[in-house]
């Protein structure tokens, strides 16, 4: 029995953003997705921040002359579609928030993004 394709209203999926930004942990570095550089609106720098006791990681939208500011972003039409890095401070200081971390592991931290304090994108870090 063939199904007539004509009667059903298909509707496309976008395979190409992430419903919430992401950052992917693994021993060779970070990776963080499309989304999160969308949310962010490509910030040319950005402070790493971490919430230490409640395994908090924020990413910060910052000017280049403010303390600990890195460069992150290219412009949105230059920008590849994640940014990756594989800084051996900032793998540290992840690693340090993930519960019986396995360095052959690979973590994924779904977050949030700060509609309050713009600029800022929230992850929990979790085991």
């Amino acid at each position: 029995m063939a199904i007539d394709f004509s009667t059903i209203n298909l509707e496309v999926i976008d395979i190409n953003i992430n419903s919430a930004p992401e950052i992917y942990i693994k021993q060779s570095g970070v990776t963080l997705s499309k989304h999160v550089l969308e949310d962010m609106n490509y910030p040319q720098n950005v402070q790493y921040c971490t919430g230490g006791n409640n395994n908090i990681f924020a990413i910060r939208a910052s000017k280049s002359n403010e303390a600990k500011s890195t460069p992150f972003s290219k412009t949105k039409n230059d920008q590849a579609s994640t940014r990756s890095c594989n800084n051996k401070n900032l793998l540290e200081a992840l690693v340090i928030l993930i519960p019986n971390y396995q360095p052959n592991n690979r973590y994924k931290v779904i977050g949030e993004f700060n509609t309050e304090n713009r600029g800022h994108v929230l992850l929990h870090v979790h085991g």
